[in-house]
């Protein structure tokens, strides 16, 4: 075979730590799926120094976060740090020491990939400053060229921008003359000012205080402790005076210490009410709203006073009483982080919009902004009290203070006090979002101007309009607030970049017509390959040792396409606002590589039986991320799942009273902490939807609910649906959200809604071909078309092999669809509090296994139809449909065929039985077949292999074989767990 998966190139432009993150994604993704990827990284700044962060920096220019949050592949910086410097006691380090480690985890990366290097990947650091990106090329396959340099993928992750229109120039002219100016960063312009200058500095803020200090502490000045506070010693070279001077003449607030008493402060109830508020806000002043209840309450569990009017006053920022004294307001800000003061309404304030900020960035991201006016005005506001100075800086900038080097900010324009500075430091950086002038600005242009500024970035960081290029960081915090966090925590476009590029790249390369297919149906359906399954089938002389050592049919797993479909659940679900929880429908498929996927993940599984929630809880999966959903359900199982507080979805009001009277005994406590949890399965109403055999209607559950008492918690509402339809899910939605009123009218606190499973997936990316198969199916049936099945069988019952839309676009049109004449189905969960829990099984599976057979004979049917027989039985890839409408692969020994290119064939099985078919459409063998030879059949992890199998005959069933550790394509085999007991 010929499939050979060419090495895909991208360019990383901006080694910070985006930069870094990026590539440590990429890398990790390529090496699950198979792909070859060069990476190569253009700074003309050392890797991991990104504007902030250089080695070169003073020690007194510190961390503004606590370095808690900080952590890249090495691990967490607080524990690298513990062991380079023995010392983790301070949340604010040197920014010097966070350049360092990226630096080092840049090389580690490296060295990782280095280590593999002949698995087909690599990084390459390029340490130029990037002036030119243009796109060159079109169609499916466009290239852009950095500084000349061909690539498949660009990202651009620049940070900072050095130069923007709004920056002062290097001579400011004032009525007495022209003033020098010099900026921050580097620090070398500061070097050039004067001892006993008169320096102005325009801006207040966090770049100001780094000025402040190199200009004093930088100067061989010292800060010493005296009396609790800290009093500054002159070094001899400072300045006479620092003078700020900014729109505000205010100083930015402090924000707590993160070991002192207000770290710990939270209202009795949490902020969840609030953080729905947000979400579901219409406009910026809903969202004020919502930061000013958050403040009460968390001035009120702090033992404050709260004053509503002075709570809106900060909101507003009418507060200037307070700004009337900016150094009062800073001290008493100080006292307040510190714990020497009670803390009041600006700390309120602060600490609402910083707990809330996660259901901000939501509402305030992409399409979403479009809704919001008067958002970005707010957010400068509130990013002045909550995103302020560390409390060591406010305790250096007050000594300053008092030492008289440092004058109280003023509110006017630099140059314009009444007496004439010596020099003027400007240290207003370049602003979040998209500055005229740069790279990333004149490359987007195009797309900002189609797609509007909220919405010229998508969610994973791709630029609508230009394909392959994506902008992750500070260039798109229009888009997206606070893109430019060091806390991989809060945003979650990296990853989902990084899957997206190695998606592309094996749905570019592995399927492509004609390349490496030597076996088709004569009416073909091509099925997608994952790169991990192309390479695989690349390898005959592997193939074929698979089979020998393991036996035939041998079934051959892969994970990383479901960690990469569960992500694709979970994304969605978080563009409409609502938590996704994806538990596995262990039925698909019997291999325990898949629960421990799902486990690792944080996801759950969905169990039928007594020996799947055994070898589940086994696996180490907790009782609560387990939900049961037998049809069948013994007195054995459900003391099992009682046992372990695993989650019952009850079928029927006598199924439910049956659990209760089983957990009658087993230790209820007072605080029904011991009682059943219970899902009551919904069948909704069969005037609106097909009548079903699971689960009860919704009037029956009310009533039930109504009579039982609290013996048993309802801890989520769950339904059972045939097919994948959107509007059917939508209806089911509405009733299983009366039964949750029900039952939260009651007492009960529901979590959740499960769909449970029907989640859409697409074998076949060609919708022609699918159009095609059905018209030749259909003229087949009605006679004036050939056969071109076993027996003209009419495949009158088969999976939509073809369907769109699928997974996550599918869960999007659930999320935004309307719930009868209520809100969105989003709307109405967030609403809730409510949890959206799926049950996929196939569409999970999608890309993790194929099955590799062996060729036993060459023959003809009695009649001369040509047979093709393989070393295994129909059940071994065989669901309840008619047939799988999948082409399969043949993998070819060496030497001449014993049936000639071109050749046709049904391929037969093992049982004893006539019509003990494998495929049920007539194959053409393009290169030939021979015994000896490969048969291999894509993408059948989900329930193609086990859902029906059968040892009949006394044969052995299949072993299940998974590929894992492939270091971007060489991978180790081992045998699933599942098969280890009869191994």
């Amino acid at each position: 075979m010929a499939m050979k998966i060419p090495e895909m190139t991208l360019a990383i432009i901006g080694a910070g730590p985006r930069g870094l993150w990026a590539a440590e994604e990429l890398l990790a993704q390529a090496r699950d799926h198979g792909v070859h990827v060069a990476v190569d990284v253009w700074d003309d700044r050392p890797p991991g120094a990104g504007t902030a962060y250089g080695q070169e920096q003073p020690d007194h220019w510190t961390l503004n976060v606590s370095s808690h949050v900080i952590s890249s592949g090495l691990g967490s910086f607080d524990a690298w740090r513990a062991t380079e410097t023995g010392s983790t006691s301070d949340p604010f380090p040197p920014r010097s020491l966070v350049g360092r480690f990226f630096a080092e985890s840049w090389e580690a990366l490296r060295a990782s990939v280095q280590g593999t290097s002949a698995s087909g990947c690599s990084v390459s650091m390029v340490p130029e400053r990037v002036s030119s990106l243009l796109p060159s090329g079109s169609g499916e396959s466009p290239v852009w060229k950095v500084n000349g340099r061909s690539y498949d993928h660009v990202l651009l992750t620049t940070g900072h921008a050095r130069f923007w229109p709004g920056a002062l120039p290097d001579l400011l002219p004032t009525g007495l003359g022209e003033i020098p100016v010099v900026g921050v960063y580097p620090p070398e312009g500061l070097h050039r000012i004067l001892p006993g200058a008169v320096v102005d500095v325009r801006g207040a803020a966090l770049t100001f205080v780094d000025a402040a200090l190199e200009l004093t502490v930088g100067r061989g000045g010292e800060f010493l402790p005296s009396d609790g506070r800290l009093t500054y010693r002159r070094g001899g070279s400072e300045p006479a005076a620092i003078r700020p001077v900014s729109r505000s003449g205010r100083f930015m607030a402090v924000k707590p210490d993160p070991s002192g008493p207000l770290a710990a402060v939270s209202p009795a109830g949490g902020l969840s009410d609030e953080d729905r508020r947000i979400r579901l806000s219409r406009t910026s002043e809903d969202l004020e709203e919502a930061v000013a209840v958050a403040a009460h309450l968390l001035l009120a569990a702090a033992g404050g006073r709260a004053d509503p009017h002075r709570i809106r006053q900060v909101i507003r920022g009418d507060d200037t009483d307070r700004a009337a004294d900016p150094v009062a307001e800073l001290r008493r800000s100080y006292a307040v982080a510190t714990g020497s003061a009670p803390p009041d309404e600006t700390w309120a304030v602060g600490e609402a919009w910083r707990t809330l900020y996660p259901a901000v960035i939501w509402r305030a991201s992409y399409r979403r902004r479009g809704t919001l006016d008067g958002f970005e005005p707010l957010a400068r506001r509130l990013e002045r009290v909550a995103f302020g100075m560390t409390p060591p800086n406010a305790a250096r900038l007050l000594a300053l203070i008092d030492a008289g080097i440092v004058h109280p900010p003023q509110r006017a324009e630099v140059g314009s006090l009444g007496s004439a500075a010596d020099t003027v430091v400007d240290a207003v950086i370049a602003p979040p979002g998209l500055v005229p002038g740069t790279l990333t600005a004149e490359v987007v242009e195009d797309s900002v101007v189609e797609h509007g500024n909220g919405s010229w970035v998508d969610p994973d960081g791709h630029v609508p309009g230009r394909r392959h290029l994506a902008v992750i960081g500070r260039d798109a915090d229009g888009v997206l607030p606070g893109a430019d966090s060091l806390n991989r925590s809060l945003h979650d476009v990296i990853p989902r970049w990084a899957r997206r590029v190695i998606a592309e790249q094996g749905l570019r390369n592995c399927h492509e017509p004609g390349q490496g297919r030597c076996a088709e149906a004569t009416v073909p359906l091509t099925g997608r390959l994952e790169p991990w399954a192309g390479s695989l089938l690349d390898d005959g002389n592997r193939c074929r040792e698979l089979v020998d050592r393991y036996g035939s049919p041998v079934n051959v797993l892969h994970t990383a396409p479901m960690r990469r479909n569960m992500a694709e659940l979970r994304d969605a679900g978080a563009d409409a606002g609502v938590e996704t929880r994806v538990f596995y429908a262990r039925k698909a498929n019997k291999a325990l590589c898949f629960v421990d996927t799902a486990r690792d993940a944080g996801h759950g599984i969905d169990v039928a039986s007594e020996r799947e929630l055994q070898q589940v809880l086994d696996r180490g999966v907790p009782g609560d991320r387990v939900i049961l959903s037998a049809a069948v359900k013994p007195d054995r199982l459900l003391r099992l799942a009682l046992d372990h507080g695993v989650t019952v979805s009850v079928d029927t009001v006598a199924e439910l009273a049956r659990l209760v009277q089983l957990s009658s005994g087993a230790g209820d406590s007072a605080d029904g902490t011991r009682r059943p949890r219970v899902a009551p399965r919904v069948a909704p109403d069969p005037s609106r939807l097909p009548a079903t055999r699971f689960g009860e209607l919704p009037a029956i559950w009310r009533e039930a609910l109504e009579t039982a008492g609290m013996r048993f918690n309802v801890v989520g509402v769950h339904v059972h649906l045939h097919g994948y339809a959107v509007a059917d899910r939508l209806v089911a939605l509405e009733d299983a959200l009366d039964v949750i009123d029900a039952a939260v009218d009651l007492g009960h606190r529901p979590e959740f809604i499960d769909l449970g499973g029907g989640v859409p997936m697409s074998y076949l990316d060609d919708r022609a071909q699918w159009e095609t198969f059905h018209r030749a199916r259909q003229r087949m049936v009605d006679g004036t078309g050939p056969s071109f099945t076993w027996k003209s069988d009419p495949l009158a019952s088969t999976y939509p092999f073809h369907q769109s839309p699928v997974r996550g676009n599918w869960l999007r049109e659930v999320l935004d669809g309307p719930v009868g004449d209520r809100g969105t189905a989003a709307e109405e969960l967030i609403r809730r509090g409510l949890r959206l829990h799926l049950e996929p099984g196939r569409s999970l599976l999608d890309g993790c296994g194929l099955i590799l057979a062996r060729v036993a004979f060459l023959k003809e049917r009695s009649d001369g139809v040509p047979l093709v027989g393989v070393e295994m039985n129909r059940t071994q890839c065989r669901t309840t449909s008619d047939d799988i409408l999948v082409d399969p692969l043949l993998i070819r020994q060496p030497g001449a065929p014993e049936r000639p290119a071109g050749s046709e064939g049904f391929l037969v099985g093992a049982y004893c039985i006539e019509d003990e078919v494998i495929i049920r459409r007539r194959l053409r063998f393009p290169a030939g077949v021979s015994t000896g030879d490969t048969i291999a059949i894509p993408n059948t992890a989900g329930y193609f292999m086990h859902i029906l199998e059968s040892a009949s005959h006394q044969i052995p069933l299949a072993v299940n074989v998974v590929l894992e550790d492939s270091r971007c394509g060489g991978m180790a085999v081992r045998i699933d767990d599942i098969d280890r007991p009869s191994l």
